[in-house]
């Protein structure tokens, strides 16, 4: 049984296994579950006369070699001082949905809003070069979202990505940019302003190490990222090749359902995506509804009420404190919430099962409740 707050204590340890270059995320993966932390792992090499007798030779002498601690810990000195969260595959706060992925990256970093494990996750991806057209859609598109409790997952590109991250912006829904750099830096630099918003409402994520530079090697990777982390991808324009096609294809390799907005033959910015639904990777996206529909996720209700908080339609004071509460510390054990509430253990166990029901909010290992 693995020690969550061990691991969350020595990150030190976690970046530098990650850095070990010779093994794969699914092989670091893999080596996490059997050992507990990457601690652990490090502590086997002195543990016996023969450590890892179990494992390949070819593993067990990588991990025999020195791990990179020094240069881990810079890393962890320069997520201190920038206020960056590290968390490894095994967490309970890393993206539960791409922890499903075989080739999941080890680690993440992470700035900004940690609530990402969110009722709903849509990739929205496209072109650099997109048109007027695109925007009208990425607007509508993201708007028609806006009823859920949904975050935006997109690669802070410019074009379709920088559209989707402001569209969700612009009317306050969660949304996270993966870099394919280290987070000393930003990529494009016209997105610095853009990258400083999403602080507030959502973050950016990446797998690298600070100093990392945006090399073409590194987009492909991101893109898994991308895909992994969402329920489903939407390709608003593309052509035949770039990131978007990869991320499309990625997703449908992770069995996560993949939209694409058709258009003209004639078009390039539309010929990937004429291709995706040509090919049966890609569903044709004709509009939020019909997408709302395919996904069987809720409908906007006709002639929607307006309010500064639409909770109060539908629970009563008590339990909407509740939810504000997990909102704002969890994950939270139900002792605190007792204690800051002001509530008996059996009252509050009631209400907690009810929200439960309702996907509201979600209990985690170690008893601890997060919101939906």
């Amino acid at each position: 049984m693995r020690d969550i707050r061990v691991m969350n204590d020595y990150p030190l340890y976690t970046i530098a296994f990650a850095n070990i270059v010779g093994i794969n995320d699914l092989q670091r993966k893999v080596l996490l579950e059997v050992y507990g932390s990457a601690e652990n792992i490090f502590k086997e090499r002195f543990n016996s006369s023969s450590p890892f007798q179990n494992l390949h030779p070819s593993i067990s002498s990588l991990l025999m070699q020195n791990w990179p601690l020094e240069e881990a810990e810079k890393e962890v000195l320069f997520a201190a001082q920038h206020g960056i969260h590290i968390v490894n595959v095994l967490e309970e706060n890393y993206p539960r949905r791409l922890a499903q992925c075989e080739d999941a990256p080890t680690i993440l970093y992470i700035k900004g809003d940690m609530h990402f494990q969110k009722k709903y996750l849509v990739s929205i991806v496209g072109t650099r070069q997109s048109s007027y057209q695109a925007k009208k859609i990425v607007h509508e598109l993201v708007g028609g979202l806006s009823h859920l409790n949904i975050g935006i997952i997109s690669g802070m590109a410019l074009g379709i990505d920088g559209m989707a991250h402001q569209s969700a912006l612009d009317i306050h829904i969660p949304t996270w940019g993966v870099l394919a750099h280290g987070l000393d830096q930003i990529y494009p630099p016209q997105h610095r302003r853009l990258a400083i918003d999403m602080m507030t409402e959502g973050g950016l994520i990446t797998e690298n190490k600070k100093g990392t530079k945006p090399l073409p090697y590194f987009f492909p990777k991101r893109n898994r990222i991308v895909a992994g982390m969402s329920d489903a991808t939407i390709v608003i324009e593309s052509d035949v090749k770039g990131g978007s096609m990869i991320t499309a294809h990625l997703a449908a390799g992770y069995h996560r359902s993949v939209f694409a907005v058709p258009g003209k033959l004639t078009d390039n910015q539309s010929k990937g995506c004429l291709q995706l639904i040509k090919n049966n990777v890609a569903q044709m996206f004709f509009d939020t509804t019909h997408f709302l529909e395919c996904m069987q996720w809720e409908l906007p209700l006709p002639n929607k009420i307006t309010t500064s908080n639409p909770l109060t339609l539908l629970f009563d004071p008590l339990t909407i404190a509740i939810l504000n509460m997990i909102e704002q510390k969890g994950p939270i054990h139900p002792d605190q919430l007792s204690y800051g509430l002001q509530l008996s253990s059996g009252e509050l166990s009631t209400h907690l099962m009810n929200l439960e029901m309702q996907e509201m909010i979600h209990k985690q290992a170690g008893n601890t409740y997060i919101r939906l």
